[in-house]
């Protein structure tokens, strides 16, 4: 069964902010964090939403992040400001990445088009410079095999690399509860049966990391995904089938362009996203987003396949 990403789960998981970018938290007997920290728009929607159901933001431990995208780790800044002692965690290379003023630059130019999509989590009170993404430290640094115990439940840390090269997915196994962040992909809120590909970093990596998670899906049996919905029941075991094969038809696909293209990336690039994102019309993300994740996909394509 597929649910929307937001609300009460159960008595230990709530999600808060808005279901395109929800935030998980994640309640133990001794320590409660928070999976995601989504777009810098969201943040006074996370600080509102932790604060009304643990009663005071400092109860927030810490805020795990899958990867260091924009619209993973916006509102980090935003939310350690409200609380100095609130820890953050992802992979090393999450917090150097975070160091650089053109990343930090592109990340907040990014940010700045979301505006045009969600003007109703644009908020009159909270100048934009209070939301900017800026510099963080992360005080949990996190790698393969490693654990966090919040007291009767355990997050156990996987390195699922392929959408990016830091991307991490968690697994909660008191619980059945996967975290995969877009090492899967993504659902497609118009489209329930498809996934959306997500590998940028790596296409061989990223098959991979799919076939990592899929060793756990006998254990699975709800997940959380980093955009729009979780899942329950036998919908689990076909969105694990259906990202597999759909990656393998997207990796064809962009073959064919490259084909086209005779090898050449930026015409293959240019080719697909005017047929892909301007004819067809159904891509449901920001222009130049998409544009940036197309060069680097057919980069990891052609780096897979010997272009």
């Amino acid at each position: 069964m597929r649910h929307e990403a937001l609300g009460r789960v159960n008595d230990r998981i709530e999600i808060v902010g808005h279901h395109v970018y929800p935030g998980y938290l994640v309640r133990g007997s001794e320590m409660t964090v928070m999976i995601e920290a989504g777009i810098n728009l969201l943040g006074p929607a996370y600080y509102e939403g932790i604060t009304g159901i643990l009663g005071s933001f400092h109860d927030l431990e810490a805020v795990l992040v899958t990867h260091g995208h924009y619209d993973h780790l916006g509102a980090l800044p935003y939310l350690k400001k409200k609380s100095p002692g609130l820890k953050a965690g992802g992979f090393h290379t999450v917090e150097a990445l975070l160091q650089k003023e053109k990343v930090i630059k592109n990340m907040n130019f990014l940010s700045a088009q979301l505006v045009d999509y969600f003007p109703q989590l644009v908020r009159e009170d909270i100048s934009p410079e209070e939301l900017a993404i800026e510099a963080v430290t992360l005080e949990c640094s996190m790698e393969e095999g490693d654990s966090i115990d919040l007291g009767n439940l355990t997050i156990q840390v996987y390195e699922t690399p392929g959408h990016t090269g830091d991307h991490l997915s968690f697994f909660i196994p008191e619980m059945g509860l996967l975290f995969p962040g877009e090492a899967l992909g993504n659902p497609i809120s118009d489209l329930p049966g498809e996934v959306k590909v997500e590998f940028l970093s790596s296409f061989t990596q990223y098959l991979n990391s799919i076939e990592k998670l899929m060793r756990l899906r006998g254990d699975v049996t709800m997940m959380a995904m980093s955009h729009l919905y979780y899942y329950e029941g036998e919908d689990i075991q076909g969105f694990f089938d259906k990202t597999y094969n759909s990656t393998i038809r997207y990796g064809n696909l962009i073959e064919e362009y490259l084909d086209r293209a005779d090898g050449d990336i930026e015409r293959a690039c240019s080719l697909m996203v005017k047929r892909e994102y301007d004819e067809k019309g159904t891509v449901y993300q920001e222009r130049n987003a998409y544009i940036s994740n197309v060069m680097a996909q057919v980069n990891a394509v052609a780096m897979s396949r010997d272009y």
